[in-house]
C-alpha cells in the first residue's frame, strides 16, 4: 500500500509545552534556593537573583508565545541575515565585551548583559536547515551546499575560541557535522574538511594550559583537588548529600560558598542535594522527553526545512543539557555550559524558550501519516544508504 498523506492544522504539541514549563518553573525555584546566600552578601536582599530570573522567565514566555504564532518558514527567508548579525555580535564581544574570570563572552547593551553565543547556535541551525532544504543536489554540492556551512561553522568556532569559549566552539562543530550528515552531504566532504580541522586544533588545545589541565584533572583528581577539580569535587559532594529524596528545598549546604557557580553551571548539583536522586532523574527524563518530542515533530512534518529546523533545535537543547549533566557528575571537566531552562542566565533562558516556541509552531503545521514505523520514517530523511533499503521494501509490497 502507498503512503497516505493528510494535510491538516493541528493543535500545538501540549506535551512539549508542559515539559518545558515544568523545567522553567523548577529552574526559577532552584535558582531562588541556590542564590539567597550570595544575593544577601552582594546586594543586601536574598531575592535579587530570583527577581531577575522571574523577569527573564516572563520575557522568555513572551518570546515563546510570539514564536508560536510566527510561521516557521519566515526564518528561512532571513536565515543568512540572522547568522551574519549573530556573528557580528560575536566580533563585538571581542572588542567591547565584558570580561569575567579571564573570558570575554558577554556584551553589555544599556543595563542588560547578553551572551551572543546563545543566538549564534540557533541562527546556525536555521541557516543549515535552509541550505539542506534546497534539495539533495544543493547540500551534496561542495561549493553551493557544504562549503558555506563549513566556512560559517569554522568562523564561529574561531571567534568562540578567542573569547575563550572552547565548550561552545566544540558544540558548534559537532552540531554542524551531525546536521550535515543527516542532510545527506557527501561523506568525503564531511570527513575530509572536519577531519583536518579536528587534527589541526588538537595541538592548539594542548598548548592552552587551562584546557589541558582540566582534562588532565579528570584522570588525576588527587593532585588537582584544590584547583581544577574543586568544582567537580564539590559538585559530587552536593549530589551525594541528597540521597534518594534530598535534604529538602532550601536546606542544601553546598550553596554556602562551597560550590562555585551553584546557580549557573552547577544548578543540577543543587537539585540533587535538595531534591535527591528523584529530582535529578526527573530533570533528565524531561530533557529526554523534550528531545523525543522534537524528533517526533521532525519525523511528521512534511516540510524539509521544518524537519531539520526541529531536529536542530532538539539537538541544541538536549546536547547542551547532556553536557552540563555529564560535567556535574564528573564525567567531563568544568566547561561552562548552562542547563537549558534551569540555570540562571537571561540569554540562555529566553533563547531556549523562543526556540521551543518555534518547535511548537512546527508541531501544529502540516503533518503526514504513514504506515511506516518510526525507524523507517526517520532514516528515509537521513542518509541515502538507508533510504534505498526502505524504498526497495516498499517496492516489494
Amino acid at each position: 500500500m502507498g503512503l497516505t498523506e493528510v494535510n491538516r492544522r493541528k493543535k500545538y504539541d501540549m506535551h512539549l509545552l508542559w515539559a518545558t514549563l515544568i523545567l522553567a518553573v523548577l529552574g526559577m525555584v532552584m535558582v531562588s534556593s541556590a542564590t539567597q546566600i550570595i544575593a544577601k552578601e552582594r546586594y543586601d536582599t536574598p531575592y535579587f537573583f530570583m527577581q531577575r530570573e522571574i523577569m527573564h522567565l516572563g520575557l522568555g514566555m513572551l518570546c515563546l508565545l510570539v514564536c508560536m504564532k510566527i510561521p516557521f518558514e519566515t526564518y528561512r527567508r532571513i536565515s543568512a541575515l540572522m547568522l551574519v548579525v549573530s556573528i557580528a555580535l560575536l566580533v563585538a564581544v571581542l572588542v567591547w565585551g565584558k570580561e569575567i574570570r579571564g573570558a570575554r563572552r558577554w556584551l553589555t547593551i544599556g543595563n542588560t548583559t547578553i551572551q551572543p553565543v546563545e543566538l549564534v547556535k540557533y541562527s546556525l541551525v536555521i541557516f543549515i536547515a535552509d541550505l539542506i532544504s534546497r534539495g539533495r543536489g544543493g547540500i551534496r554540492s561542495f561549493k553551493k551546499g557544504f562549503l558555506p556551512i563549513f566556512v560559517f561553522s569554522i568562523v564561529i568556532a574561531v571567534l568562540l575560541v578567542l573569547q575563550p569559549n572552547i565548550s561552545n566552539a566544540t558544540l558548534i562543530i559537532g552540531l554542524s557535522m551531525i546536521l550535515l550528515f543527516l542532510g545527506k552531504c557527501k561523506f568525503t566532504h564531511l570527513a575530509g574538511c572536519y577531519g583536518v580541522i579536528i587534527v589541526a586544533s588538537a595541538p592548539y588545545l594542548y598548548l592552552r594550559p587551562h584546557v589541558y589541565n582540566r582534562f588532565l584533572a579528570i584522570f588525576n583528581r588527587g593532585d588537582f583537588s584544590l584547583c581544577q577539580n574543586w568544582h567537580i569535587r564539590q559538585s559530587l559532594i552536593s549530589l551525594g548529600s541528597g540521597f534518594l529524596f534530598g535534604c529538602g528545598l532550601g536546606n542544601g549546604h553546598q550553596k554556602f560558598n562551597f560550590l562555585p557557580d551553584a546557580h549557573t553551571d552547577f544548578i543540577y548539583s543543587i537539585i540533587g542535594e535538595e531534591l535527591g536522586i528523584v529530582g535529578t532523574l526527573l530533570v533528565l527524563a524531561l530533557f529526554v522527553f523534550i528531545f523525543f518530542r522534537a524528533l517526533r515533530i521532525a519525523r511528521n512534518v512534511s516540510n524539509t526545512f521544518g524537519r531539520f529546523l526541529a531536529l536542530g533545535i532538539g539537538l541544541v537543547i538536549f546536547s547542551t543539557a547532556l553536557i552540563n549533566i555529564a560535567m556535574s557528575i564528573g564525567l567531563l571537566p568544568t566547561i561552562g555550559l548552562p542547563l537549558p531552562f534551569v540555570s540562571y542566565g537571561g540569554t540562555s533562558l529566553v533563547m531556549s524558550l523562543a526556540a521551543t516556541g518555534v518547535l511548537l509552531n512546527i508541531s501544529q503545521n502540516e503533518k503526514k501519516k504513514t504506515e511506516r514505523g518510526f525507524f523507517q520514517s526517520a532514516v528515509k530523511s537521513t542518509h541515502p544508504v538507508f533510504a534505498r533499503r526502505v524504498v526497495k521494501k516498499e517496492g516489494a509490497r
